[in-house]
């Protein structure tokens, strides 16, 4: 009395699924990370013309001295497009909003910058003023499209932040 048993081993396919699973994660974190690698993140200042860490750190008073700023100044520039391979000249202006005149004693750190990349960024500092205008450049764009003019203003103890789209044509 002898049972027939068939001597076939039955192949099961979970383990090498589960195997092959992993095997798949850890090639796709690879190559995550060696995306990541080839290209980092741009902008590390940004609107505050700060490292991002700095911001993070002391957003709230950031924040504070920008309404202050705003309450009290204005801040003007004329520059709204830009021709490429022409020096440009780019004024500003810091008015007190009370009584419209211009303040003569401010410090303004400018950042001429594409909005996706860090590799055409010009920063720069007033040499000039005329007319009341602080007056940075020349400076001559390359790059067709949007441009952005990012600006620290300091006066005295006051200190704002502007943010303009500039646009680059042939």
């Amino acid at each position: 009395m002898q049972k027939s048993f068939k001597n076939k081993k039955e192949l099961n396919a979970w383990p090498y699924a589960i195997v092959g699973s992993i095997f798949l994660v850890v090639i796709a974190c690879g190559i995550t990370i060696k995306i990541a690698l080839n290209h980092p993140v741009q902008l590390d200042e940004g609107y505050y013309l700060s490292k991002y860490q700095d911001v993070d750190n002391s957003i709230n008073d950031l924040l504070a001295k920008q309404r202050i700023f705003d309450e009290t100044y204005t801040v003007e520039h004329n520059l709204r497009k830009v021709i490429m391979g022409k020096s440009t000249i780019i004024p500003v202006s810091v008015r007190l909003k009370t009584d419209l005149s211009l303040v003569d004693k401010a410090s303004i750190e400018l950042l001429l910058t594409r909005p996706d990349s860090n590799d055409f960024n010009l920063k720069m500092q007033s040499s000039t003023t005329k007319d009341g205008s602080y007056l940075f450049g020349p400076i001559t764009v390359d790059k067709p499209g949007r441009w952005q003019l990012l600006a620290k203003v300091r006066v005295g103890e006051d200190e704002g932040f502007i943010k303009h789209e500039i646009f680059a044509t042939p």
